[in-house]
């Protein structure tokens, strides 16, 4: 993180990283407020829940004016939580819950069956067990060690 810190302090506070960013729209990021608050308070950048919001578009970094790698930055400050701290609950049981039924959301037996019985394709992994089995095996294989 050491060559981070001297890319961040480049910011210049002029908020083309928010406006530019899909996430920040529907959730709680503000990575010009992270940024201000991890250079000004010397914050770290693990101590923003909102890290995790971050999907990786590279929006923010391909529109900052002054190049700064925002995005690999957040992707290094989640590393680093993660070496140290694990996965946050929420994200442990969201990695749990794709390892065991291959959807964030289950789908009920109940509209299983009522698909079958309707003649509906069974389209999603969820209905399928080889592919059930493959993505639990994905999610395993790359997350598997961090969300026990």
């Amino acid at each position: 993180m050491a060559d981070n810190a001297n890319e961040l302090n480049k910011c210049i506070q002029c908020g083309t990283c928010s406006a530019s960013c899909f996430s920040g729209r529907v959730t709680a990021l503000n990575t010009r407020k992270i940024l201000m608050e991890h250079i000004a308070k010397k914050r770290s950048l693990g101590e923003f829940d909102t890290v995790w919001f971050c999907v990786t578009c590279y929006a923010c970094q391909e529109r900052c004016p002054r190049g700064i790698p925002l995005t690999d930055i957040l992707i290094s400050a989640r590393n680093e939580l993660v070496k140290e701290k694990g996965l946050p609950g929420r994200l442990k049981n969201a990695f749990k819950s794709l390892q065991e039924n291959s959807a964030l959301v289950p789908a009920k037996n109940e509209h299983i069956a009522l698909r079958k019985e309707l003649g509906l394709e069974l389209y999603h992994s969820q209905f399928v067990d080889s592919a059930r089995n493959e993505v639990g095996e994905i999610v395993r294989k790359y997350v598997g060690g961090i969300i026990k």
